[in-house]
């Protein structure tokens, strides 16, 4: 029997002998005298609020994820933890491969449908080292130095300032820990791949004056190929390999094989036959009409989960100066290297440069390899002999804060103080092979020949005048270049060897270097305190000031920056955004115990904020003012009851361009549109206008398309820049609720809150095909030739050739729904206690319009590319007995329609008008543990133990399932040791 079938088999009979034991306890009534746990009078910040108080209750609702719940979740990083909460949309980056082919290992969570650059991430009440783009990569957060987790779910600029519109994630570390602590984790899926270990130590100790914690970790994840998961081996579920004789090839997979095809006149588009005999020569007979069935598979290449290794190092210490005043540090560094692996380089080789002004090129007439005679001016050629792309992330993130706190009392009113400075770097290298010298490949298929008197192959029109170190490529030779094939011009049994194959592919391929990275400093100070006494007690406040200054730079690789590299071209970014901050806020206590109020308080916050901003746009050095915003809040909690607490805030929120948002230098993409000037005939310019309609008609003929534009592929590349015009977004949030503790239920809470945020000026980016429309279609929204029209160009016979696309201040968001809260604990006496939370989050709406003439559209209940759940539910059932805990927790989302429609297979009807649905999903987690009389626990568990699959999707980026499901192929099964000392 292998190991992995012993570990599965043993952990799922501990699993089920602790859910037995859970459903054998007999239901006993509570015990009577069981007292409330005391509550403590010292004065906390809490999140959401800048002032101390005793109350841990605010006007806001905050998810609290305590160091306990985290550890019966048997989850390992941040990320995941966060991801599972009713509030997370699910679409925020993964190590999962299926929303983009360019991730490079990060994680991030986004809230409410909102994105994770409008969700603010905290640790210990500060900003974390974020990325380039502005957003927290999660994964530099260890786990181990978290002591709780809580969530904001609601806006707070007027709080924090930018980023907090969608809620605010507040990671508070350990820092009074004393002793230490030792802790190992192992787990793997069921398929026996993507195993994940995690080792982690902590250490901490304390003084009469001085404290101290250290904590190191390290986590190491493998792999999951998408070859080894049946939804994911093919381009498409259900679309399976073409035939026997082509391996490797799918009817829907990419035009750009390892066969071809090559459009050639007079041959028409061709591929070589994979079963043509290349010894006795390469021959235009050997070239067959390209058809679906010569489509290339990529999707074994890639990877469905990506490899990634994270080492921490963590510090804080705290000394007393005086009995008031005290100085702390705060320290972490973190290493963390990921791998991506996508399928090899497509070629897009096309002389009319409607790829992209580096592939504008071709195969000469007279290149020694050239079989047909004539020049070869479009190629689409998989650069399979080279290898898949495979760029290495190595990310160093360090940060250090430090400062000074203390209290003092005046006039019998007390008062706390806070200066700190803080600095965050970011080191973000990259290396990455498997790409294409493109400077080089032009070289290696211009004129070319073999020199008889030397034996050696030239680039060039004649050995004497040949280009030094170029080496000709036989891109017509498929997969292996030729290997074996005569070579025309030499002697006979003068073949491509071994060594010609390696010295092509060392002479176009070549290791890509690329480096990013960002600086952040905080300066801040605040005053928290008393005012004056009212009916309902003392008033509080909170004032302060606050600087920060992001700087970022990112450096392409060389030959990326200057158009020579099969990676999609990219400008240099380098900027910074700098804002000075003033804020206030204020706490009125306005009854206490009189009839209908036990308690009565508002509360007020105001921020002031002044951005600048300088960057570099092109060869232009380039200046800013992202803005002056001024955001509010009020806030009410009223207690009728002392079991009832009624709470409801309004705030205004904002989110400031980052120097990315401002400052990026063009980058490509190649997003699908469709050209309102196309021909009916796609591939054939001049064949007529798809449209009918005579004002696009005449706006295309104004634009030199003759008859109708050629558009062969739905994909238009186009080059995506920063803007440094762009100002804040600007939104409102409400927020109503209750939190109920009946008396006549002891241990029982339930909350209830309604939640809406609206937003406008979001800075969103017009897509190609939006621009398009806007610039040939007088009926389309925002119709502007004058504004888009320049941003098209074209080539000579009226293909799109590039579609310039830039963020601005257009949409506006309207999304609003409600939180549920369920909390029991029931105590059996000798049998032990059952603990149950249940949450839910019910969006009502998520309406997004591009303009305000725009209609409104609603995407709940759709899947868009990414999921728009209308319910999200966790259900978490524990029960402990003496040194045992079983933990039971259901996982569930409501269905969706997928607006991409349904392809082959993946519908669920099997009537493709119908569509596809990705139906109610419900995932279940296990976990048992046992405290060790040798003051450990060891802990066993499965997520996703009934094996449930992803529901397909024909809209996903890749791999037909989302990353906000589970990974498919069964359950994934852990182990943990965790040891006190």
């Amino acid at each position: 029997m292998s190991n992995i079938k012993q570990l599965s088999g043993a952990i799922r009979f501990a699993l089920f002998a602790g859910a037995a034991s859970v459903l054998a306890a007999p239901a006993f009534a509570q015990n009577s005298g069981q007292q409330e746990e005391a509550k403590t009078l010292d004065r906390v910040q809490v999140t959401g609020s800048l002032i101390r108080s005793a109350s841990v209750e605010t006007t806001q609702p905050v998810l609290v994820i305590t160091r306990e719940e985290i550890q019966k979740t048997g989850l390992n990083n941040v990320f995941e933890v966060l991801n599972n909460i009713t509030a997370s949309d699910g679409s925020g980056l993964s190590t999962v491969t299926t929303q983009t082919n360019g991730s490079d290992g990060s994680q991030q969570i986004s809230l409410r449908g909102l994105g994770a650059d409008r969700t603010l991430v905290l640790v210990d009440g500060k900003r974390w080292a974020s990325d380039i783009d502005g957003t927290v990569d999660l994964s530099t957060i260890p786990l181990a130095i978290i002591e709780r987790i809580d969530v904001l779910k609601d806006g707070a600029s007027a709080i924090y300032g930018s980023d907090a519109i969608a809620g605010v994630v507040n990671l508070i570390t350990r820092k009074d820990y004393e002793g230490a602590q030792a802790s190992a984790y192992y787990g793997q899926n069921s398929k026996g791949d993507g195993t994940r270990t995690a080792f982690d130590v902590t250490i901490g100790a304390s003084g009469e004056r001085s404290s101290a914690v250290i904590a190191a970790s390290y986590s190491d994840q493998d792999p999951v190929f998408a070859r080894d998961r049946e939804i994911s081996r093919w381009p498409y579920f259900g679309c399976e390999q073409a035939q026997a004789a082509l391996p490797g090839n799918s009817a829907c997979g990419s035009a750009f094989g390892q066969y071809g095809p090559y459009v050639v006149p007079g041959f028409g588009t061709v591929v070589l036959n994979p079963n043509a005999n290349l010894a006795d020569g390469i021959t235009p007979a050997d070239y067959v009409p390209f058809n679906n069935l010569f489509r290339y598979n990529f999707s074994p290449v890639n990877y469905l989960q990506q490899p990634a290794k994270r080492s921490n190092l963590f510090g804080y210490g705290r000394f007393d100066i005086t009995d008031n005043v005290s100085a702390f540090v705060r320290t972490s560094y973190t290493k963390r290297t990921s791998v991506q692996q996508l399928a090899e380089v497509p070629a897009t080789i096309n002389a009319s440069g409607v790829n992209g002004p580096q592939w504008a090129f071709g195969a000469a007439a007279n290149n020694i390899y050239n079989p047909f005679g004539v020049a070869v001016n479009q190629i689409n050629y998989r650069m399979s002999p080279l290898g898949p792309r495979r760029p290495q992330y190595d990310y160093d993130i360090f940060s250090v804060q430090a400062g000074l706190e203390g209290n003092f009392e005046l006039g019998e009113r007390f008062f706390n103080w806070e200066l700190t400075a803080q600095r965050n770097d970011g080191q973000y290298d990259r290396r990455g092979t498997g790409y294409v010298n493109l400077f080089n490949l032009r070289n290696a298929l211009g004129p070319s020949g073999y020199d008889t008197a030397t034996g050696q192959l030239y680039c060039g029109t004649s050995f004497a005048t040949r280009i030094p170190g170029c080496v000709p490529f036989n891109i017509f030779g498929g997969p292996t270049l030729g290997l074996g094939a005569p070579i025309p011009g030499a002697p006979a049994g003068r073949v491509i060897t071994a060594a010609d194959v390696r010295a092509m592919l060392n002479y176009v391929g070549y290791v890509q270097v690329a480096t990013q990275g960002n600086t952040s400093v905080n300066y801040n100070g605040l005053l928290t305190g008393d005012l004056f006494e009212l009916p309902g007690g003392m008033s509080g406040f909170a004032v302060g000031f606050e600087y920060r200054k992001d700087d970022v730079f990112s450096q392409p690789d060389t030959l990326v920056a200057s158009g020579g590299s099969s990676d999609n071209f990219s400008e240099p970014t380098k900027g910074f955004v700098e804002v000075k901050e003033y804020f206030a806020e204020f706490t009125l206590p306005l009854l206490r115990d009189v009839v209908a109020a036990k308690e009565l308080e508002l509360s007020f916050a105001a921020r002031k904020s002044d951005y600048s901003a300088a960057g570099v746009i092109g060869i232009n050095n380039v200046t800013s003012d992202p803005g002056s915003p001024l955001t509010r809040k009020i806030g009410i909690r009223w207690k009728p009851l002392d079991q009832l607490l009624v709470r409801a805030s309004y705030g205004e929120t904002f989110r400031a361009p980052s120097v990315f948002d401002l400052y990026r230098g063009g980058g490509e993409s190649f997003p699908q549109a469709t050209d309102p000037c196309r021909a009916v005939n796609p591939n054939v310019g001049g064949s007529g206008y798809q449209t009918t309609d005579p004002a696009i008609i005449a706006n295309c003929n104004a634009a030199g398309v003759v008859n109708g534009a050629p558009q062969p592929n739905r994909q238009i590349r186009s080059l995506i820049g920063g803007n440094p015009n762009l100002k804040p977004e600007q939104g409102e949030n409400f927020t109503a609720g209750l939190v109920w503790s009946p008396e006549f239920i002891d241990n029982f809470d339930i909350s209830l809150d309604y939640w809406r945020i609206r937003l406008t000026d979001a800075m969103a980016t017009v897509a190609a095909g939006t621009t398009l429309q806007r610039c040939y279609n007088p009926a389309a929204p925002g119709y502007d030739p004058a504004a888009y029209c320049p941003l098209v160009t074209r080539v000579s016979n009226g293909q799109i050739a590039q579609i310039n696309i830039t963020q601005q201040n257009l949409s506006s968001t309207d999304t609003s729904g409600v939180d549920l809260g369920i909390a029991y604990r029931y105590d059996f006496g000798d049998f032990g206690a059952i603990r149950t939370k249940f949450d839910t989050t019910y969006i009502r709406k998520a309406e997004v319009k591009a303009l305000a003439s725009s209609p409104a559209g609603d995407a709940t209940g759709f899947y868009d590319g990414s999921p728009n759940w209308e319910w999200r539910h966790n259900l978490t059932t524990d029960w402990t007995k003496g040194d045992w805990t079983v933990t039971w927790t259901a996982r569930a989302v409501s269905r969706l329609e997928d607006i991409g429609g349904c392809f082959l297979s993946i519908c669920s009807s099997g009537d493709p008008a119908v569509g596809n649905f990705l139906g109610f999903t419900t995932y279940h987690d296990l976990a048992a543990s046992w405290a060790a009389p040798w003051d450990a626990r060891i802990q066993v568990g499965a997520r996703n133990i009934f094996g449930k699959e992803p529901p397909l999707t024909a809209t996903t980026f890749a791999h037909s399932f989302d990353a906000a499901y589970d990974l498919p192929g069964g359950p994934f099964w852990y182990m943990s040791y965790r040891q006190n000392f």
